[in-house]
């Protein structure tokens, strides 16, 4: 059996509070590898409300004396993406997080030195690598669709319908505060569409940008009659155009950009069985009332990884994919078997951090993996608290590297409390694991 070493942090939040940050694709570590982002909130057992709010502010990495400095505010949070909080400019001194300002969604850069603020006339969801845009979603429509990564406070019930006249994806010029819409969700359900599509719940989520800023990559998803939800992951230019249809399983969740032309995530690629669920009265009246049997062959993946009858029926794996290509290169499943966050390193994109949801026992990994070797480092075992798995309240480890790479931040539950942990990775990514 292969000894793997456990890493302890370097630092960790103080246990009399809670504390997170969220999403696994921004660093709460400064550039300067001074500062650590935090939220820190009064609660962990609801999900947020208007009436909640969390505090914004950093852990001091070179006094490292375990002292929150706040500087500012949001009522505007989740536990699996937070507030979109992250570094902003020179990523030393300006952050930038969402808020409700004048009942509106809105994002507002802070700069450190100066105290000052300057709002922006929409939420973000996905920021450029050098500040200059942002890619945004109409949280007012996302509320009715995804309550577990959305934002209280605004109720449009005008906005709570399958489909919403308007709604997409819209680019935010930081510089001139401009906002334009580069996808139009009526021009995505134009493509291929399928008999499941019909009378559902359309949404638009998940944009992640690449790290040449020229593209980005979103998920069209909708509800369908078997329970599920059916997911295709689409690239195209930050302007919109040259929209491309890359993974067309009905099953995709968490992914990442490797470089400027891959991608990588957790996924199924189309076979025999999971190709039924396109069919709305397939769906309708053979999988749904084998639903409890689906779900009991499925719903462990995430638990005991992915067995064989699980990756037959779902197909199930992480995969790397080219974008504007039907090429797939699946991981086997001996080395990584079940979903996770992943990331590549920022300066290695063989490196990637990736995490589990927590097992059985409530034991969650946080995982290195080498994709050019197949090298795999299991980081740390964290325990959850075993009343939130499964549910919106839970705290996934989503890392996060940083700018340079050394460090890797979690969220966890380990303490029994909401808490950020600090990994020096630097040397473990040369080990050679036999």
């Amino acid at each position: 059996m292969r000894k793997l070493r456990v890493i302890k942090p370097i630092f960790k939040t103080p246990r009399d509070r809670d504390y997170f940050f969220g999403y696994y694709d921004k660093s709460p570590v400064s550039l300067d590898a001074t500062k650590y982002l935090a939220l820190e909130v009064d609660f962990i057992d609801n999900i947020p409300h208007k009436d909640n709010e969390a505090r914004i502010g950093y852990f001091n990495l070179k006094k490292n004396d375990g002292v929150f400095y706040p500087i500012a505010v949001t009522k505007t949070f989740n536990w699996q993406q937070g507030c979109m909080l992250q570094w902003f400019g020179n990523k030393n001194d300006q952050v930038i997080y969402n808020d409700i300002v004048d009942d509106k969604f809105v994002s507002i850069i802070f700069d450190l030195k100066k105290e000052e603020k300057t709002i922006l006339p929409m939420a973000i969801y996905a920021l450029s690598s050098d500040s200059q845009f942002a890619l945004c979603i109409d949280n007012e429509r996302h509320y009715w669709v995804r309550r577990g990564y959305s934002y209280d406070g605004i109720y449009n019930q005008s906005k709570n319908k399958n489909i919403v006249e308007n709604d997409g994806i819209f680019f935010l010029n930081i510089g001139n505060k401009n906002i334009k819409k580069i996808i139009d969700i009526n021009d995505v359900l134009k493509i291929k569409p399928l008999k499941n599509m019909e009378n559902s719940v359309h949404y638009l989520e998940h944009m992640m940008i690449s790290p040449n800023t020229k593209k980005f990559a979103f998920f069209h998803r909708w509800k369908i009659d078997d329970g599920g939800i059916y997911t295709r992951l689409y690239t195209a230019n930050v302007d919109g155009s040259d929209l491309y249809l890359l993974n067309d399983s009905g099953r995709m969740s968490h992914f990442c950009w490797r470089n400027n032309t891959q991608l990588f995530g957790w996924g199924g690629t189309p076979n025999a069985i999971n190709v039924l669920r396109r069919y709305k009265n397939i769906g309708k009246f053979f999988i749904k009332p084998l639903l409890p049997l689906y779900k009991k062959i499925v719903s462990g993946n995430a638990i005991d990884g992915t067995s064989k009858i699980s990756s037959l029926v779902t197909g199930d794996s992480y995969i790397l994919f080219n974008d504007k290509s039907s090429y797939k290169e699946k991981i086997l499943l001996k080395y990584l078997d079940r979903d996770g966050h992943p990331s590549f390193c920022p300066n290695d994109n063989n490196w990637i951090a990736t995490d589990t949801y927590p097992d059985k026992k409530g034991i969650a990994q946080l995982i290195l993996f080498n994709i050019k070797t197949n090298k795999k480092i299991v980081v740390d075992s964290l325990m959850s608290m075993k009343q939130f798995d499964n549910s919106p309240n839970r705290c996934d480890l989503h890392p996060k590297w940083s700018f340079k790479d050394k460090y890797i931040s979690i969220d966890t539950m380990n303490d029994n409390v909401r808490s950020m942990y600090l990994y020096d990775v630097s040397s473990e990514m040369v080990i050679n694991v036999q």
